[in-house]
């Protein structure tokens, strides 16, 4: 998982301009069916055309406008896993917040839904981190088999703060109150954010076998972020962690001919000039393939960062 920067919002979503985007007429018309509490377990129905609810549910946040920016903003990896999706799959539209129901809070229901449309809460997925599934992993060096994946979970380290539909209610007209709680729950949000955690890289890092590890020197609290985020995107299934082994093995293979590049180089500084400049050509080549590994558009680029950033510092290069 790296940081990612969240690109603007696309148009359709967006709140506060005139005419009313698409998107802020569903969030407030989620809004409008969520405050008859009569309505708090039931799934949301869209008022129709003729001013009728329908079955029809959330819709706006699934617009193609608004795929192909996720699409964009994560290079077609899934924010959570960083396993490149388009090639075989169209990818899941994830609500960080959970707009149907909560699997944590008591009740359940209603979810985030006034935040269904909401830019800010948008990622993209795929579906072995965002819906749940039976997933193999390792437990020592025994296989075992559990369900894991995130769809309707929001951790907290606690449910003091966790916002609800009181809160939903104000989300347009009583901004400063919401934002006041908001901020009170992101501080106990046990789930870690790729475009909100800026410093996410610090928190995992992998051995040789491509396993995912709660890193040292965190704090208590950054510890548990590390291990729910593990644990309910399914970051230690046992595919991903080959695929990760599978990178580990060439980052490897390309640090090795960096090594010899370097070697040849420093070799050369007593031959010709001709010589010197040749293996200094191909010093920096080698070099700029392994770092291309850390390039955010890459699979793993988390995993490609430790790996190498290890290196360097290991070999006193940084």
């Amino acid at each position: 998982m790296i940081n990612i920067k969240r690109l603007s919002c696309p148009d359709i979503l967006k709140t506060s301009i005139t005419p009313e985007s698409e998107g802020e007429w569903e969030a407030k018309d989620a809004i409008e069916y969520y405050n008859d509490a009569a309505n708090h377990n039931k799934k949301y129905k869209k008022t129709g055309k003729s001013g009728i609810r329908t079955k029809q549910s959330y819709s706006i946040y699934t617009h193609k406008t608004v795929r192909k920016k996720l699409v964009k903003m994560f290079h077609g990896k899934c924010a959570y896993c960083e396993s490149k999706i388009t090639a075989i799959y169209n990818g899941d539209i994830e609500h960080f917040r959970p707009k149907g129901k909560i699997k944590e809070a008591i009740p359940s229901r209603p979810g985030y839904y006034w935040l269904a449309s909401e830019w800010e809460n948008l990622l993209f997925a795929c579906p072995f981190c965002n819906q749940t599934n039976t997933h193999e992993f390792k437990s020592g060096n025994i296989i075992e088999e559990a369900v894991f994946g995130k769809l309707d979970q929001f951790p907290l380290l606690s449910e003091n703060h966790r916002l609800n539909h009181s809160h939903g209610a104000i989300y347009f007209s009583d901004k400063a109150s919401y934002s006041q709680s908001f901020i009170l729950e992101e501080s106990e949000r046990l789930l870690l954010n790729p475009c909100i955690d800026e410093n996410i890289e610090k928190y995992f890092k992998y051995d040789d076998e491509g396993a995912i590890i709660i890193s040292d020197n965190l704090t208590d609290f950054e510890e548990k972020q590390a291990e729910a985020s593990i644990f309910t995107y399914a970051l230690h299934r046992l595919p991903l962690t080959f695929a990760r082994e599978e990178k580990v093995i060439q980052i490897k293979a390309q640090i090795r001919r960096v090594e010899i590049a370097i070697k040849n180089y420093s070799d050369s500084l007593y031959t010709t000039d001709e010589k010197k400049i040749w293996f200094e050509g191909i010093m920096r080549e080698e070099m700029k393939i392994l770092k291309r590994f850390m390039d955010s558009n890459q699979e793993y680029a988390g995993l490609a960062r430790y790996i190498i950033g290890k290196y360097f510092n290991e070999a006193n290069f940084i």
